[in-house]
C-alpha cells in the first residue's frame, strides 16, 4: 500500500512538467508538501522560459525550442515519476533569494 501511495505522489510531482498542469496544481492543491512546491516551481519556470524564448526566437528556431522544451519536460517527468530527486540550481537559488 505504501508503494502505491509513493507512486501516486511521484505521478503528482511528474504532472508538474506537463504544460499548465503545474499552474493547476499550484491553485487547487491545498496542503502542498515542500517537494510538490519545488516541482511546481520547476515546471512553471521551465514553461515560462520556454514561452519567453519562443517569443524572442525566429520561426525556424521555434521548432528547435519546442523540441528542447518537450525533451526537458519529458526528462523531468520521467526522473520525478521514478522517484529520483532532481535539482535545478538556478531555480532553487532564485526562489531562496526571494524569500
Amino acid at each position: 500500500m505504501d508503494e502505491n501511495k509513493q507512486t501516486n505522489e511521484n505521478l503528482k510531482y511528474a504532472l508538474c512538467y506537463v504544460p499548465f498542469a503545474a499552474f493547476i496544481l499550484f491553485y487547487i492543491e491545498k496542503n502542498k508538501s515542500a517537494i510538490l512546491e519545488k516541482h511546481v516551481r520547476y515546471g512553471m519556470v521551465i514553461f515560462w522560459i520556454y514561452i519567453v524564448l519562443l517569443i524572442l526566437a525566429s520561426w525556424l528556431f521555434k521548432w528547435l525550442l519546442w523540441f528542447l522544451y518537450i525533451w526537458v519536460s519529458a526528462f523531468m517527468w520521467y526522473k520525478t515519476y521514478i522517484g529520483e530527486d532532481v535539482q535545478i540550481k538556478f531555480i532553487d537559488d532564485f526562489f531562496n533569494k526571494s524569500k
